[in-house]
């Protein structure tokens, strides 16, 4: 019995331990910073009830008419709504108090892959050579509210073969990118990743980008540059993938070469070509219109004599050819008649 009594303690305090663990990062202090899209906060300690309304000016100072309102639900569990808040930052006061409740801020994010101490964005890495990440971020604000170590960050990182990373080989062990937390901006992880290993990290080409994971605002307010960065591409390899492409422009350049001098030739061949035709129609164009005038009369009128002429005999000729046609079957018929008379005299005797 004191055996289960004694765990049953033991797992009510860790219980207890770990929800008011995870809770710091949503415990607001009076007058503190939120972020736009971060959700279930408690800012029972910021000058405001269930059912009140906040209000934003523009000006910094709560007089006249509010630019923008929001209403206040519930004071344990706060949704900073991004229709509502998103842009409005600065102090928000109470609409009737006119007291200050917190302070807006919209967040962002921002990766950097440092090489050996090179601080720049670099597009190739040195097989072997060890890499650090720079994190930069205004959410390193939340380390403000009591007992908060900052805000978590997830670093992602993919490479060869569709393969993602979630921990790194570093000099003093392995190295976890699923949570960071960051506490001053830019954040510095230091050398822990070490690239030697080609099994674990072949050559190719790997990209990193940051996730914000405090109170869902990745989720509540999703957006490159947001609450998750930018993505960085670059290239793991022995030798740097410039030279290559830098011989590859210079053959390229040559074949450009070599066939704007082609191209230059033809043009000149046919710049040659263009001045001979140029003399042809001044020429041409003056006799077409005497030639067409001097000939058309001469034409009409022998039209009128030839077909004047040859009109006249072939009429004759027609009437001709018809009778001949025509008597022909009158004779043979003459003749059988005169065969049928005979023969009917000839019966006529015998009888």
């Amino acid at each position: 019995m004191d055996l289960s009594r004694f765990f049953l303690i033991l797992i009510l305090t860790l219980l207890l331990f770990g929800t008011g663990a995870y809770a710091l990062d949503s415990k607001i202090p009076k007058e503190g910073t939120v972020f736009v899209g971060e959700n279930d906060l408690d800012i029972s300690d910021c000058n405001v009830r269930a059912g009140d309304e906040i209000a934003f000016w523009s000006s910094g100072s709560p007089e006249g008419t509010p630019d923008s309102r929001a209403k206040v639900m519930d004071t344990r569990h706060f949704f900073v709504d991004p229709a509502f808040f998103s842009g409005k930052t600065g102090t928000w006061y109470g609409l009737i108090s006119k007291k200050p409740v917190f302070k807006v801020e919209d967040p962002w994010i921002q990766l950097d892959v440092v090489e050996q101490g090179i601080d720049h964005e670099p597009e190739w890495i040195k097989k072997g050579n060890l890499v650090s990440f720079k994190i930069s971020s205004n959410m390193y604000l939340l380390q403000e509210r009591p007992g908060s170590a900052g805000v978590p960050v997830r670093i992602n990182l993919t490479g060869p073969n569709e393969t993602t990373f979630t921990t790194l080989q570093s000099p003093t062990g392995t190295y976890n990118l699923e949570k960071i937390f960051i506490y001053y901006s830019p954040f510095d992880t230091g050398a822990v990743w070490e690239t030697k290993d080609d099994d674990k990290y072949p050559e190719g080409e790997y990209t990193a980008w940051a996730t914000i994971l405090a109170n869902d605002i990745a989720e509540k307010n999703s957006g490159d540059g947001v609450t998750t960065s930018l993505k960085t591409t670059f290239v793991l390899s022995k030798i740097k993938p410039e030279k290559e492409k830098e011989s590859e422009k210079d053959g390229s350049d040559k074949k450009s070469g070599t066939e704007s001098e082609d191209t230059d030739s033809d043009n000149s061949e046919k710049e040659t070509d263009i001045p001979t035709p140029t003399p042809t129609p001044t020429p041409t164009e003056t006799p077409v219109p005497e030639l067409t005038l001097d000939i058309t009369p001469i034409i009409t009128q022998s039209s009128i004599d030839v077909t004047a002429k040859p009109t006249k005999p072939p009429l004759p000729s027609p009437p001709k050819e018809k009778p001949s046609a025509q008597k022909q079957p009158l004779g043979v018929v003459v003749c059988l008649l005169s065969l049928v008379a005979v023969m009917m005299t000839m019966a006529a005797k015998r009888r």
